[in-house]
This record gives C-alpha cells, structure tokens and sequence, in this order.
C-alpha cells in the first residue's frame, strides 16, 4: 500500500537520506532500527510532508507522487489517510485528553461534535482511557499522554500509522504500557510503520525490520530472521551494542 523509491533529503551540506528505497505492504508492521543520525525521524518526516523531500517517488494506494513537487491537494488528501505518534506527544495543554482526540475530527474533518464525541470515547476506550477523558495533559503520566497520542491518530481511522520513537520521552516503568497499546494494534491488522530503539517490540511485534546507517538502509528483512541471523557486519555491531546496553 504503501512504496517509496529514491527518497533523498539534504539540509544544506549535510545529506540525511541518501536514494532510500522502501516498501510497506497492508497489515505490516515494520520496524525502523538504527543509530542515532541514521536519518529515521527524517524519513517519517518527509512521508508525512513535516519535512520536503528533495526527490523521491511515493506510491501510496496505487497512485504516484512527485515527493519533491507536492501540492498542498495531495498532501491534504494523503495526511487524511495517514496518522502520525510524535516522540514528545504533541498535545493541546489547554484541552482535555477528549478534546485532544476530537480536535482534528471536528477541524479538519468536519465531523459533528456529537459524532466527533462518539468516535473519540471508542478511541480513548481501546487505549484503556475513557476514565481519563475528561483530563488535561498535565493531569497525565507521560504513558497516558502518549496513548492519548495514540488515540488520536486511530481516530481518524487511517490506512497506516507512522510512530516516531513513541517510547523514547517516557520513563522505563511507562513504556510497556505504550508498547502494549502498539502490540493491540499491531494483532488488529493496522499498517504501522514504527522508529523505535525497542528491540523487543521490533523482534516479536514487527513482522518487518529495516536497520538505516548514514541515510541508507544497510539491511533488512523479516523479523526474526533479522534478529537471528543478521548478514551484515555493522547490523550485528549495531545489535551486540544494544543488548549491552540493555544488560
């Protein structure tokens, strides 16, 4: 569903992704591994148009774009079928947990607040908060505040979600019950394609890995077969570096 060829992205000297070629099939979902640098938030960036590519080709249900000579039309009418978890939630301070999620649906959506209100209470249920909708952010663990995140982008009920390090803004004793939404998703079929520096969610949730180094992908390949048996050199340095640090 989802395929990008020769996706290239430069800030003025420097070079953060190098022709990256991908591709994202229905149900998947692929984990984006890799040291820090790699180019891994720019490359969901540029997917979801918060970044302009400077070239590349994306072919999403079918049809194809120039990524490097958008419209605003397209990138409207993508962005309504793609949801997005940023690593520092991203919420309104000054909106509760339910208004968080209803906010696009009403704005961008143009849906009834009454309907807005309906389909925001399913989400917030299915990331076990409907206790908490009527709660501010700053009433929230960093856990509940990034499921609220996580709520909002189901809302909308998108073809694929695009998480960026969901995981990394929260203290060890919040992640599992991130990951634990993710893995809910992940068992209902939905399209997700998640940077991440959780090994264990990339191995035993993802059906799909994809390590980047320098801008590239330098491997990938099914998910277990990734982890136990790495082809590359530097991917098995880059996995003995994370298991010690996990130690």
């Amino acid at each position: 569903m989802l395929e990008v060829r020769h996706l290239k992205k430069s800030f003025g000297a420097l070079t953060v992704l190098r022709d990256l070629s991908l591709r994202v099939n229905r149900g998947d979902v692929t984990a984006v591994i890799g040291p820090s640098g790699s180019g891994k938030t720019t490359l969901l960036r540029c997917l979801n148009f918060l970044e302009k590519a400077d070239e590349g080709e994306l072919v999403f249900e079918n049809r194809s774009y120039d990524l490097g000579r958008m419209s605003k039309k397209d990138i409207a009418s993508i962005r309504m079928r793609t949801g997005f978890v940023f690593q520092n939630f991203n919420l309104f301070s000054n909106k509760t947990a339910l208004q968080n999620v209803t906010e696009g649906l009403i704005v961008a959506r143009r849906m009834k607040k009454d309907e807005a209100n309906g389909v925001a209470m399913a989400a917030l249920r299915q990331v076990g908060l409907e206790d908490r909708a009527s709660h501010y952010p700053s009433q929230l663990s960093g856990g509940q505040q990034q499921r609220v995140a996580i709520a909002r982008a189901m809302a909308t009920r998108p073809d694929i979600i695009y998480f960026d390090e969901p995981t990394s803004a929260l203290d060890p004793e919040l992640i599992g019950e991130v990951l634990a939404v993710m893995r809910d998703l992940a068992s209902s079929g939905m399209t997700m394609l998640v940077v991440t520096h959780e090994m264990r969610f990339a191995r035993d949730v993802s059906n799909h890995v994809i390590f980047m180094e320098d801008g590239v992908i330098a491997e990938e390949g099914p998910s277990r077969e990734f982890f136990a048996h790495p082809r590359e050199e530097r991917t098995r340095a880059f996995l003995r570096t994370i298991s010690e640090e996990n130690r």
